[in-house]
């Protein structure tokens, strides 16, 4: 496995994931989460403006899916298709998985949820064709 290819695509890839989720939640989600937060009170733009936080997050799916394609890649081959996967894998673990945890909660809607979940497949797919671009062995 090649580190440093690993960490550069997984920077990469983090940088598309941090604007995808920006299109995701600032645009597409933005009413429904000023509707989600304002019946707990939360300023839905103050909180959604915590870049700090989400390039974290961001980074750490980054990681993620350019280590999966790196990991599968073996046994899948080089190339998109095997990064496609990997970028449903990171998605699956790290949007609806959790989301799902949460519906009986019912602090999220399952409307919400289903949006969200659908919209983050795209920039997760495309952060992962990315960062797996740009890793070689």
């Amino acid at each position: 496995m090649n580190i440093g290819r690993l960490i550069f695509g997984g920077l990469i890839a983090a940088i598309v994931y941090f604007i995808g989720d920006g299109v995701v939640h600032g645009a597409l989600l933005k009413d429904h989460w000023a509707s989600v937060l304002g019946a707990i009170h939360v300023d839905s733009e103050k909180a959604l403006h915590t870049p700090a936080i989400f390039g974290i997050y961001d980074l750490i799916k980054g990681f993620a899916a350019v280590w999966i394609y790196a990991a599968i890649r073996p046994r899948f081959g080089a190339g998109a298709g095997t990064a496609a996967i990997a970028g449903v894998i990171t998605w699956l673990v790290a949007i609806p998985l959790p989301l799902i945890g949460l519906l009986p909660m019912k602090f999220f809607p399952a409307e919400f949820v289903g949006l969200w979940a659908a919209y983050a497949i795209v920039p997760m797919v495309i952060g992962a064709l990315v960062g797996a671009w740009i890793y070689r062995e």
